[in-house]
Order: C-alpha cells, then sequence, then structure tokens
C-alpha cells in the first residue's frame, strides 16, 4: 500500500470515529442525568433514616410515659394505703372499746396478750407522757395488732395506741400527724413496729391551750 492510500485510510478512520465519540451536548446530558439520580439516592436514603428517627422518638416518649404512669400509680398506692390505716385507726378509737387486759406495764400486758408477735415495750418519749392502761387485740390492714389505752400523765387524757409488727407494707408509710376527722392521729415507726397514737383532736386542742396558758 503507497503512501497515499495510507493517507486515505487514516482520514477514514478518523473520521469514523469523531462520528462516534460524544458530542458536547450528549456529555452534559450524561452529567444532569447522573446528577439526577444522586439526588433521587440522597433522598431516598434521607427518606428511609426519617423514618427510623421517628420510631426512636416515639420509643423514647413511650419510655417515659410509661414511666410516669408507674410513678403516679406507686404514689398513688401509697397515698391510698396511708388513708385506709388512717380511716381503720380513727374507726376504732372512736369505738371507745374497754381494753380487755388490764395491765398497768407493758411486760405483764405482753405476757398476757399472748397472739402477739412482737414486743409491748413503749417508746422512751411515750412512757414519759403516758401511763399505761390496759390493752385489747385489733388489727391494722389486716395484721394482728395490739390496741392500748394509755392516759397522759400530765392532763389525764386518755388516747389509743395502736402497735402491729412492721410489715413491707406498712414501711411504706411515712411519718406524719394528721388530723382524721375528729381524730388527732400520730403515725411512726420504731424498732421494727408500726405505731399510731389516736387522740380526740378537742382534747388536743384543750391541753395545748391549758400548756400555752400554763407557759
Amino acid at each position: 500500500m503507497n503512501t497515499q492510500d495510507n493517507d486515505k485510510l487514516g482520514a477514514s478512520l478518523k473520521d469514523y470515529y469523531h462520528r462516534k465519540s460524544l458530542s458536547a451536548d450528549s456529555v452534559e446530558r450524561l452529567l444532569a442525568q447522573a446528577k439526577t439520580e444522586k439526588s433521587a439516592t440522597s433522598l431516598t436514603t434521607i427518606g428511609f433514616r426519617r423514618p427510623l428517627v421517628g420510631l426512636a422518638w416515639v420509643a423514647s416518649l413511650f419510655v417515659l410515659v410509661m414511666g410516669a404512669q408507674f410513678f403516679y400509680h406507686q404514689q398513688s398506692h401509697q397515698n391510698n394505703l396511708t388513708a385506709l390505716v388512717l380511716e381503720e385507726i380513727a374507726m376504732n378509737h372512736n369505738k371507745k372499746l374497754d381494753a380487755e387486759y388490764m395491765e398497768m406495764e407493758p411486760e405483764a400486758l405482753r405476757m398476757a396478750m399472748q397472739r402477739l408477735d412482737f414486743p409491748l415495750n413503749l417508746p422512751a418519749d411515750i412512757q414519759r407522757d403516758f401511763q399505761l392502761v390496759g390493752g385489747r387485740y385489733c388489727s391494722i390492714q389486716g395484721g394482728l395488732a395490739a390496741q392500748l389505752k394509755v392516759r397522759n400523765r400530765a392532763t389525764e387524757t386518755v388516747s389509743t395506741l395502736y402497735v402491729t409488727a412492721l410489715t413491707e407494707k406498712l414501711a411504706r408509710i411515712e411519718e406524719q400527724q394528721v388530723l382524721q376527722g375528729s381524730v388527732d392521729i400520730q403515725l411512726w415507726q420504731q424498732q421494727g413496729r408500726f405505731f399510731g397514737l389516736a387522740t380526740d383532736a378537742a382534747l388536743v386542742s384543750r391541753d395545748d391551750s391549758q400548756g400555752k396558758n400554763m407557759e
């Protein structure tokens, strides 16, 4: 093949591949298409993540609500328990039942009331302010309890002192002094026992007034 033929063949090949190459417009169209497809992929990914974020937020809110409901339930249960104990003590106090065992010493009364499985030794402040008169059996929230009559050493006012074993349920009741109807009630826990001291509110007011006058 001579030189002239070679030149013709080269020109023909160049022209062929030039026609087969992409034009500038074609390249721009391809780039635009690729950009569009990338954006669509990004939106799909974001759209996939958003439900996950939403589900996590809902789960957190659910846990928060459940926690609040549990706390409210526990608080409501404790308040109801305290109210029931106060009502029970006030009701028994208002019956003014006589003591069945007339003993003025805690140990002697404990020996007489053999069904009790807890001691009747009185707290120091109760021994200081009150004289034991006697006692009888009763119950607090279904548990066996002692209902003791005690007389105020200074005013001769008679109060009712309730003593029972400190159960897990009663242990949730906080120390307090409240007015339940016409009865002043003090609740506290000491030495593995639960105590409730009930006094007619009118007598408490009278004793307080007398004490202030003496001062």
